[in-house]
This record gives C-alpha cells, structure tokens and sequence, in this order.
C-alpha cells in the first residue's frame, strides 16, 4: 500500500520471516490511534517501480491490520510524483515526465512539507481555515478536535465511530458532515469527517490547529490527483 499519510515504510512479519531478514531495533512507529515502537527489520535493497533504495530498516506490523505486505510510507517518496488516476483505476510513482507531465491538470495547489509530508494551508471548511495531508492509506477523512471544535460552534452534529489503525488499535471517534472543503479552486462537498485526537497531528506539530487528513471517499471525485514530493504541489484534474 502506498500512503502519503505515513511517515515510515513498513513491513509484515510474514514477509521478514519468508526472506529470512535480519532483526533490527525497536522503531518508533506513530499510528493515527497510538505512538508505539515495534521491532523491525533490516532490509538489504528495495524496490518499487523507479525507487530503488539501500540498506533501510523497515518496522514491523501485522499484516492482517494492513491489508498488505508492507506500507510504502513518505520517507521512500520524498522524490517522487504519486499519481492517483482513478478514471483507470491505477497508482504509478516515478517523476513529471514518467507520469505524463503537467497537461490536463487544471488546478495545482503549493503545499509546505512538515516532517516528510505535504501540507495544503490555504484549504477552508465550511469557512474554517484547515491544514489539510492527502492520505493515500485512509479510506475516511479524519481530523483533529480543533476543527471539530470550530465545526461544533457551527451546529453541526456527530455520530460515534471506531477507527482502526495499521497498529491493531482502535479509538473511538465522532463523524460529522461538512457542506464543502475548499482547496483553492477546488471545491469537494459534503465531506465526511472522523474527528479524534491522534499522534499523527502531534507529529506534524498541528495539533492545536484546525488539520484534516483527506481520505480516498473523497478523491474520487476527481479523474486524476498528483502528489509532487519534490516540487511540494498537488494537481487536480477535474472530472469532465
């Protein structure tokens, strides 16, 4: 799994034990529900597509929690272009020329890069100023209480819900429904939002501001999304 959410890029047990790695030491590991550290392993070379990496020490989590054989985190995508293109259901890495260039985005939005990822500061939420991560790993938008603050002074209602990390733990937390997240020209409606406080926000050093990390629901609506690391943008292809 590729997840422009996580810091880390991290292995299954499993898949260390088929390759016969070696051990390596506790790694910190921040989860949206916990800050852990697990045992790792040591990995003589890595490679994905154009990435090519050496010598690296990959934590370790169960499998069963993430849906995967390991998760390609932002400390390996650092120089690349993750290019979301859901009109043919398809994720490729590699940079602007390799992913077919600039044409036929119709919005590119800065974004600032804190402890590895990419932060949108310019986006509003129902006229709230929001921080907001494209997190490739999460299927629902989570955000801090902050923001649900700023929402509650609005009158909006949540419901409880619980939300599992790659970790195996889980925190119960409140969805509430938004009319519209505004990044630049980009309008997204009625987003759904899973408010909790959780170390990812902590990490980014945002918790005591309005953040949201945007999930897949609601990538969708576009036909393509890029996320540049080293030119610190996102483009948007609009639908139609």
């Amino acid at each position: 799994m590729i997840d422009t959410g996580a810091h880390r890029t991290v292995l299954s047990p499993s898949l260390a034990e088929q390759l016969g790695l070696e051990a390596g030491p506790q790694i910190r590991v921040v989860g949206i529900v916990q800050d852990l550290k697990v045992p790792s392993a040591k990995v003589g070379s890595l490679d994905l597509g154009p990435i090519s990496l050496t010598r690296m020490q990959g934590p370790l989590l169960d499998r069963a929690h993430m849906g995967a054989h390991g998760i390609i985190g932002t400390d390996t995508l650092q120089d690349q272009r993750v290019l979301l293109d859901f009109s043919r259901e398809l994720m490729t890495l590699g940079d602007a020329g390799m992913n077919g260039g600039n044409a036929g985005y119709e919005i590119v939005v800065r974004a600032r890069r804190e402890t590895g990822q990419l932060v949108i500061a310019n986006a509003r939420l129902d006229g709230i100023n929001v921080a907001v991560v494209i997190d490739t790993g999460a299927e629902t938008s989570i955000g801090n209480r902050a923001l649900q603050a700023e929402m509650g002074r609005r009158g909006q209602g949540f419901t409880p819900v619980l939300v599992e990390s790659v970790t195996g733990h889980s925190v119960l937390a409140e969805v509430g429904a938004a009319e519209s997240l505004t990044i630049r020209d980009v309008v997204i409606t009625n987003p759904a939002i899973a408010f909790t406080d959780t170390p990812a926000f902590d990490e980014i050093g945002l918790a005591d501001k309005p953040i949201l990390f945007l999930g897949m629901r609601e990538m969708r609506m576009f036909r393509r999304v890029a996320i540049d690391f080293p030119r610190k943008r996102v483009l948007f292809d609009l639908p139609g």
